[in-house]
């Protein structure tokens, strides 16, 4: 039988953990924070005087999305505060730290490999593209030209909701099915090889493939007027510095979901924890 005082604890990161831990003690769940970047109202959760508390002391632990992206976890001393039977929950987990900690009878799961995860993730990321589109720009979405780069999950959702806005829409894809697919959902696909050819027709360009793919060469055949969201994983697919020494506006926009709607992406992440942990004990 577990002695563990709690069921879990949530660590690090930014609102979605707090929404997280505010929910799964709505749900009814013993749960302790550690390195919150805000309290939690009206609750009294317990907060754990240290990483080592909080970690022993609970049966599942709840990092953040990416795993690294508080200074207050640090990676190489986690590990040896978990011990095995106990459950790891978090984003973008580094292979050889995932493998050290599976290999101590540590069940780990990678959040953002989960597919039904990923696809709601997609919505806050969308939206949140869309909104830095908007407050970044002095020109409307609607009727405008845009690139969407790559047709994953989250290109997809982005070139759906830019659709929607009545913007006309270009997806840039790699694969021939894919594009076909694009052309029929979005209005118009190209290949990597015929980016430089359209660049200069774009009005903004969302980008999500996490390789650089926007190098010198397409930047300078690009709109000096252009806009440039690139919401791809670390390190992005940007030559940021050369964007700047064209006179190019882009931001490399991260953590979309935690900052746009981070409620919903705790409920969405909270489900998938109760989802994952269920099939595990199956």
């Amino acid at each position: 039988m577990s002695h563990k005082k709690f069921d879990f604890a949530v660590i690090g990161g930014d609102m979605r953990q707090v929404y997280l831990a505010q929910y799964l003690l709505e749900c009814g769940c013993k749960v302790c924070k550690y390195a919150l970047c805000a309290d939690i109202p009206g609750t009294s959760c317990y907060t754990a005087p240290s990483l080592l508390e909080a970690v022993s002391n609970a049966e599942t632990i709840l990092a953040p999305i990416p795993i690294s992206q508080s200074k207050d976890i640090p990676l190489s001393l986690l590990p040896d505060m978990l011990r095995e039977g106990q459950s790891l929950f978090a984003g973008c987990i580094p292979r050889d730290f995932q493998e050290k900690i599976f290999s101590k009878g540590i069940f780990v799961s990678d959040l953002m490999k989960d597919e039904i995860l990923t696809v709601k993730n997609s919505i806050a990321t969308a939206e949140g593209a869309v909104a830095e589109a908007i407050q970044k720009s002095s020109r409307n979405l609607h009727e405008s030209r845009c690139l969407v780069l790559g047709y994953g999950t989250c290109g997809k959702t982005l070139a759906s909701y830019l659709k929607g806005m009545f913007c006309h829409v270009t997806v840039c894809a790699r694969r021939p099915g894919v594009r076909a697919e694009a052309q029929v959902l979005a209005g118009d696909a190209i290949s990597l090889e015929e980016l430089k050819e359209h660049g200069g027709s774009f009005d903004f360009i969302f980008n999500t493939i996490p390789a650089q793919i926007i190098d010198r060469s397409l930047l300078k055949s690009l709109k000096k007027q252009a806009l440039i969201i690139d919401i791809a994983s670390a390190p992005g697919g940007l030559d940021h510095a050369e964007a700047k020494n064209l006179g190019i506006s882009a931001y490399l926009c991260p953590g979309l979901p935690g900052k746009y709607a981070p409620r919903s992406s705790a409920y969405a992440i909270a489900e998938a924890v109760f989802r994952i942990l269920k099939e595990f004990e199956e």
